[in-house]
Protein backbone atom coordinates (compact mmCIF):
# COMPACT_ATOMS: atom_id res chain seq x y z
CA UNK A 1 0.00 0.00 0.00
CA UNK A 2 1.47 3.63 -0.55
CA UNK A 3 1.97 5.16 2.35
CA UNK A 4 0.97 9.08 1.91
CA UNK A 5 -0.64 11.93 4.06
CA UNK A 6 -3.20 14.16 2.56
CA UNK A 7 -3.05 17.75 2.02
CA UNK A 8 -4.18 19.21 5.06
CA UNK A 9 -1.68 17.05 7.08
CA UNK A 10 1.06 17.81 4.47
CA UNK A 11 0.34 21.62 4.63
CA UNK A 12 0.42 21.68 8.28
CA UNK A 13 3.62 19.82 7.78
CA UNK A 14 5.36 21.90 5.65
CA UNK A 15 4.35 25.28 7.49
CA UNK A 16 5.85 24.10 10.30
CA UNK A 17 9.19 22.23 8.84
CA UNK A 18 10.42 24.83 6.18
CA UNK A 19 11.62 26.81 8.54
CA UNK A 20 14.70 25.14 8.55
CA UNK A 21 14.86 24.54 5.09
CA UNK A 22 17.93 25.71 2.71
CA UNK A 23 20.07 27.82 4.67
CA UNK A 24 22.16 29.78 2.76
CA UNK A 25 22.58 27.27 -0.25
CA UNK A 26 23.09 28.83 -3.47
CA UNK A 27 20.64 28.52 -6.00
CA UNK A 28 22.28 26.85 -9.56
CA UNK A 29 21.03 25.97 -13.05
CA UNK A 30 20.54 22.51 -14.60
CA UNK A 31 21.43 21.10 -17.51
CA UNK A 32 18.27 19.78 -19.19
CA UNK A 33 19.87 18.30 -22.64
CA UNK A 34 18.17 15.28 -23.35
CA UNK A 35 14.73 16.55 -22.39
CA UNK A 36 11.85 18.17 -24.87
CA UNK A 37 10.96 21.40 -24.78
CA UNK A 38 7.82 22.25 -22.86
CA UNK A 39 5.86 25.13 -23.79
CA UNK A 40 7.08 28.36 -22.82
CA UNK A 41 3.80 29.01 -20.85
CA UNK A 42 4.48 27.06 -17.31
CA UNK A 43 2.45 23.81 -16.75
CA UNK A 44 0.12 24.06 -13.96
CA UNK A 45 0.80 19.68 -13.70
CA UNK A 46 3.66 17.40 -14.41
CA UNK A 47 3.80 17.12 -18.24
CA UNK A 48 6.00 13.62 -17.84
CA UNK A 49 4.23 12.03 -15.28
CA UNK A 50 2.88 9.25 -17.25
CA UNK A 51 6.07 9.65 -19.09
CA UNK A 52 7.31 5.99 -20.66
CA UNK A 53 10.67 4.72 -21.49
CA UNK A 54 13.71 6.68 -22.12
CA UNK A 55 11.78 10.18 -21.96
CA UNK A 56 10.80 9.01 -18.04
CA UNK A 57 14.79 8.28 -17.35
CA UNK A 58 15.96 11.01 -18.83
CA UNK A 59 13.66 13.41 -16.52
CA UNK A 60 14.38 11.38 -13.62
CA UNK A 61 17.81 12.01 -14.29
CA UNK A 62 18.08 15.34 -14.90
CA UNK A 63 16.03 16.07 -11.67
CA UNK A 64 18.12 13.92 -9.29
CA UNK A 65 21.04 15.92 -10.87
CA UNK A 66 18.94 19.31 -10.07
CA UNK A 67 17.52 18.04 -6.95
CA UNK A 68 21.00 17.43 -5.56
CA UNK A 69 22.90 20.12 -6.37
CA UNK A 70 19.91 22.16 -5.48
CA UNK A 71 17.64 20.97 -2.61
CA UNK A 72 19.39 17.72 -1.00
CA UNK A 73 21.05 20.22 1.45
CA UNK A 74 18.08 20.56 3.24
CA UNK A 75 15.51 18.05 2.17
CA UNK A 76 18.38 15.18 2.10
CA UNK A 77 19.92 13.40 0.06
CA UNK A 78 17.53 11.11 -2.90
CA UNK A 79 15.13 12.98 -1.12
CA UNK A 80 15.20 11.29 2.10
CA UNK A 81 14.98 13.96 4.80
CA UNK A 82 16.87 13.95 7.95
CA UNK A 83 13.78 15.62 9.58
CA UNK A 84 14.47 19.14 9.47
CA UNK A 85 13.09 19.68 6.12
CA UNK A 86 9.69 17.60 5.04
CA UNK A 87 10.12 14.82 2.91
CA UNK A 88 9.32 15.79 -0.28
CA UNK A 89 8.68 12.18 -1.40
CA UNK A 90 4.95 12.09 0.46
CA UNK A 91 4.11 15.35 -1.31
CA UNK A 92 0.84 13.83 -3.22
CA UNK A 93 1.29 13.14 -7.63
CA UNK A 94 -2.02 15.60 -7.57
CA UNK A 95 -2.98 18.73 -8.92
CA UNK A 96 -2.68 19.73 -5.19
CA UNK A 97 0.56 18.72 -4.72
CA UNK A 98 1.94 20.16 -8.64
CA UNK A 99 0.34 23.52 -7.08
CA UNK A 100 1.91 23.54 -3.82
CA UNK A 101 5.38 22.44 -5.75
CA UNK A 102 5.10 25.22 -8.35
CA UNK A 103 4.39 27.57 -5.27
CA UNK A 104 7.42 26.87 -3.25
CA UNK A 105 9.78 26.34 -6.20
CA UNK A 106 9.54 29.15 -7.89
CA UNK A 107 8.14 31.72 -5.48
CA UNK A 108 10.70 29.98 -2.52
CA UNK A 109 9.41 30.94 0.95
CA UNK A 110 10.06 33.42 4.11
CA UNK A 111 9.47 33.32 7.46
CA UNK A 112 9.13 36.57 9.76
CA UNK A 113 10.95 38.44 7.10
CA UNK A 114 14.07 35.44 7.08
CA UNK A 115 14.62 33.67 3.54
CA UNK A 116 13.89 29.91 4.46
CA UNK A 117 14.50 28.68 0.40
CA UNK A 118 15.09 30.87 -2.25
CA UNK A 119 13.08 31.40 -5.18
CA UNK A 120 14.07 29.95 -7.93
CA UNK A 121 11.87 30.95 -10.67
CA UNK A 122 14.59 33.04 -12.71
CA UNK A 123 17.11 29.99 -12.14
CA UNK A 124 15.20 27.02 -13.26
CA UNK A 125 13.57 26.04 -16.66
CA UNK A 126 10.22 24.31 -16.68
CA UNK A 127 12.19 21.74 -18.04
CA UNK A 128 14.15 21.32 -14.67
CA UNK A 129 11.04 21.99 -13.01
CA UNK A 130 8.98 19.75 -13.60
CA UNK A 131 12.40 17.52 -14.22
CA UNK A 132 13.05 17.80 -10.26
CA UNK A 133 9.45 17.43 -9.57
CA UNK A 134 9.15 13.74 -11.15
CA UNK A 135 12.88 12.83 -9.50
CA UNK A 136 11.08 13.32 -6.19
CA UNK A 137 7.55 12.15 -7.09
CA UNK A 138 8.77 8.89 -8.38
CA UNK A 139 10.87 8.16 -5.08
CA UNK A 140 10.44 4.41 -3.61
CA UNK A 141 10.83 3.88 -0.01
CA UNK A 142 14.12 3.54 0.84
CA UNK A 143 13.59 1.12 4.30
CA UNK A 144 11.21 -1.24 2.06
CA UNK A 145 14.33 -1.44 -0.89
CA UNK A 146 16.69 -2.01 2.48
CA UNK A 147 14.52 -4.43 3.99
CA UNK A 148 14.67 -6.58 0.39
CA UNK A 149 18.37 -6.39 0.57
CA UNK A 150 19.08 -10.41 -0.02
CA UNK A 151 16.83 -10.26 -2.86
CA UNK A 152 18.68 -7.32 -4.68
CA UNK A 153 21.88 -9.01 -4.09
CA UNK A 154 21.04 -11.94 -5.94
CA UNK A 155 19.60 -9.92 -8.93
CA UNK A 156 23.05 -7.74 -8.78
CA UNK A 157 24.85 -10.78 -9.29
CA UNK A 158 22.48 -12.19 -12.13
CA UNK A 159 23.36 -8.29 -13.63
CA UNK A 160 27.04 -9.19 -13.09
CA UNK A 161 27.06 -13.08 -14.93
CA UNK A 162 24.68 -11.61 -17.99
CA UNK A 163 26.46 -12.82 -21.21
CA UNK A 164 24.88 -10.89 -24.45
CA UNK A 165 22.20 -9.03 -25.63
CA UNK A 166 19.33 -11.79 -25.56
CA UNK A 167 20.22 -12.33 -22.03
CA UNK A 168 20.77 -9.01 -20.84
CA UNK A 169 16.36 -8.47 -22.63
CA UNK A 170 15.57 -11.27 -19.52
CA UNK A 171 17.13 -9.83 -16.80
CA UNK A 172 15.94 -6.61 -17.75
CA UNK A 173 12.28 -8.22 -17.37
CA UNK A 174 13.34 -9.58 -14.23
CA UNK A 175 14.68 -6.78 -13.05
CA UNK A 176 11.21 -4.41 -13.54
CA UNK A 177 9.36 -7.33 -12.22
CA UNK A 178 11.15 -6.93 -8.94
CA UNK A 179 10.79 -3.35 -9.32
CA UNK A 180 7.37 -3.31 -9.74
CA UNK A 181 6.33 -4.35 -6.22
CA UNK A 182 7.85 -0.91 -4.95
CA UNK A 183 5.43 1.87 -5.09
CA UNK A 184 6.12 5.74 -5.05
CA UNK A 185 5.59 7.37 -1.70
CA UNK A 186 3.65 10.49 -3.72
CA UNK A 187 1.02 7.88 -5.30
CA UNK A 188 2.74 8.42 -8.42
CA UNK A 189 1.56 6.00 -11.41
CA UNK A 190 5.42 3.93 -11.18
CA UNK A 191 7.83 4.60 -9.16
CA UNK A 192 11.74 4.60 -10.25
CA UNK A 193 13.82 2.47 -8.35
CA UNK A 194 17.26 1.32 -8.64
CA UNK A 195 16.17 -2.19 -10.79
CA UNK A 196 14.35 -0.04 -12.91
CA UNK A 197 17.37 2.36 -13.74
CA UNK A 198 19.91 -1.08 -14.27
CA UNK A 199 16.88 -3.03 -16.26
CA UNK A 200 17.21 0.59 -18.45
CA UNK A 201 20.99 0.25 -18.42
CA UNK A 202 20.67 -3.54 -19.88
CA UNK A 203 18.14 -2.63 -22.75
CA UNK A 204 19.83 0.10 -23.68
CA UNK A 205 23.33 -0.52 -23.52
CA UNK A 206 23.51 -4.08 -23.28
CA UNK A 207 27.39 -4.10 -22.57
CA UNK A 208 27.46 -2.24 -19.51
CA UNK A 209 26.73 -4.98 -17.40
CA UNK A 210 29.10 -3.61 -14.36
CA UNK A 211 27.52 0.13 -14.69
CA UNK A 212 23.98 -1.97 -13.89
CA UNK A 213 25.17 -3.84 -11.54
CA UNK A 214 27.10 -1.44 -9.58
CA UNK A 215 23.62 0.88 -9.46
CA UNK A 216 22.24 -1.91 -7.07
CA UNK A 217 25.60 -2.51 -5.20
CA UNK A 218 24.96 1.43 -4.03
CA UNK A 219 21.58 1.02 -2.69
CA UNK A 220 23.76 -2.05 -0.93
CA UNK A 221 25.76 -0.45 0.30
CA UNK A 222 23.92 2.65 1.97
Amino acid sequence: MTRSIGPIALALLLTTRLAFAHGDAVPQAVDTAGLPDLPEEMATENPWRNAQGDLMFDAVEVGAKGFNSNCARCHGLEAVSGGLAPDLRYLEASDYGDEWYLTRIQNGYEQNGAVKMPPFKDILSQEAIWAIRTYIETRPDADELAAHADELAALRDKVSAVDGPEEAAQVADELDAAGGQFEALSGAPASVTVLHQAAHVLRTRPTHTAAAAEMISGVLRN
